[in-house]
Formats: structure tokens, C-alpha cells, sequence
């Protein structure tokens, strides 16, 4: 639920936080009551400020919608660049990434993405090529770790792009059901979870040091010392990897 600055309180910002508190209050409203039934006076009203004043900051409603698709692509990218581009194991940068999708991009704005997944055809034909093509590239650094990660014998035979689709559906789709609280789980244990998930599958067979399923509160308090013998575990292994392969390549 978004706070009411005042109109003081909101001259007292600075200009970019201005715009930055716009931005996410309209976000806020979008989700809570959909695009099409706020208008810039509810804007203005959460804001506590006059629509004559909204107006200095942004023309219309639908400029303030693409404002908000710029700013969750930012933050798309802002740090899966970095992870795709650390010199890491695959297995290791898609595991960063899975994490950073749920807690850094889904959960840490879940306002922001509600209106980014259910929004998109709100948009002028223009800015919506633009977004599918942003969410494609994104589509496509998940695809292209998972290629390498096959081809270094780390990853089973699959489908990349298919195998891509569904980490990534599976991640997004958490903006849905999340809700913040007590006796929810949290971004930590969701995240963790996922990824032991994705990495050793559900069948029993393949369960074999897949962390604890997290309990939320509500049912009881959670197994950390399983979860945080496997952490150790991973981390081990990643450290051995890496250093695996700077032998490697001293000696290529």
C-alpha cells in the first residue's frame, strides 16, 4: 500500500527521487486497481500533491506506464550483465541468476512487475516490439549459459531455449502468489528452494542432497542446518571448479 508523502514532503525530495516516488506510487496504484482504472488524479491524490503539479513531471498516463517498463528493464540488467559475464562455471552463473531473478528483480519490486507482466499490450506498438525484444535478449543470456553448461558435461541434454523458458516462467510466476508477512516464506528460502528444484529435479531418485523444502512459520520452524551443510557442500565444489580451471588454462 503506498504512503502519502504531502505535498511538503514531496517538494523536499530531490528532483530524481521525485520522479523515482511517482514512478513506484504508480506502480503501486496500477497493481492495486489495474492501468485502465487509475488516472493521474489518483496519482496525484496518493502523492498528496495537485494533478497541475504531476503534470511538471509527467505529460500522461501513459508515458508514466512506460517509465515503469524503462525502470524494470533496468533492473533486469542492471545485475544479470554482471553474472553473465563473471568468468564462472555455468552452473554457477545460471544458479546466480535464478537467485537474482527472484529476490533482486520479482520479489524486490513485486508492484513493478505485476504491472511489467499484465500491462505489456497497454503500450504504443512501438515501445511493445522494444520490450518483447528486451525480454527475448534476456531469454537468451538464460539460453546461451545453459549451452555452455551442455557442452562442458555439466548440464543434462536438453533443449536450451525450452530448458530457458521454463526457469524462467517458473521464476516470474512468483510475483503471483508472494505475499510479504508473517508465516510467509522468504525470498532466502524461496530462492534456495527453487534452485535446489531446478538442479536435482523431484523425483526421489534424483532428491539426493537437494536442500530441505522451507517451512514458512506458519509450519514450523525451518531445517537450516541441512540447508547450510549443502551450502558448504556447493560452495566447495564451485571453489574446486574454479580452481580446476585456472590449472587448465595455466597448462592450455
Amino acid at each position: 500500500m503506498g504512503t502519502k508523502v504531502g505535498k511538503s514532503g514531496f517538494r523536499g525530495l530531490d528532483k530524481s527521487l521525485r520522479i523515482q516516488k511517482i514512478t513506484d506510487t504508480a506502480a503501486e496504484l496500477f497493481h492495486r486497481k489495474g492501468y485502465r482504472s487509475t488516472t493521474l488524479d489518483d496519482v496525484s491524490k496518493e502523492l498528496g500533491i495537485t494533478k497541475a503539479a504531476l503534470y511538471h513531471y509527467v505529460s500522461s498516463k501513459e508515458k508514466l506506464l512506460s517509465r515503469i517498463y524503462i525502470q524494470a528493464l533496468e533492473n533486469i540488467f542492471r545485475t544479470t550483465d554482471k553474472i553473465a559475464g563473471k568468468e564462472l562455471p555455468p552452473d554457477v552463473r545460471l544458479r546466480l541468476i535464478i537467485q537474482n531473478h527472484i529476490k533482486g528483480i520479482i520479489i524486490q519490486s513485486i508492484s513493478m512487475f505485476s504491472v511489467f507482466f499484465t500491462e505489456e499490450n497497454q503500450l504504443p506498438e512501438r515501445e511493445f516490439r522494444k520490450i518483447r525484444r528486451e525480454k527475448r535478449k534476456y531469454t537468451r543470456i538464460v539460453e546461451k549459459i545453459i549451452e555452455e553448461g551442455i557442452s562442458q558435461g555439466l548440464f543434462r541434454k536438453s533443449d536450451p531455449k525450452l530448458q530457458a523458458f521454463a526457469i524462467i516462467g517458473m521464476c516470474n510466476w512468483v510475483y503471483k502468489w508472494y505475499k510479504p508477512g508473517p508465516g510467509s516464506y522468504t525470498p532466502e528460502q524461496i530462492a534456495d528452494y527453487f534452485v535446489s528444484l531446478l538442479e536435482g529435479g523431484y523425483l526421489k531418485g534424483d532428491m539426493e542432497g537437494m536442500a530441505d523444502v522451507p517451512k514458512s512459520r506458519q509450519g514450523g520452524r525451518e531445517k537450516t542446518g541441512s540447508r547450510m551443510e549443502n551450502y558448504q557442500r556447493l560452495r566447495a565444489k564451485c571453489t574446486e571448479l574454479s580452481k580446476l580451471i585456472e590449472e587448465m588454462e595455466k597448462h592450455g
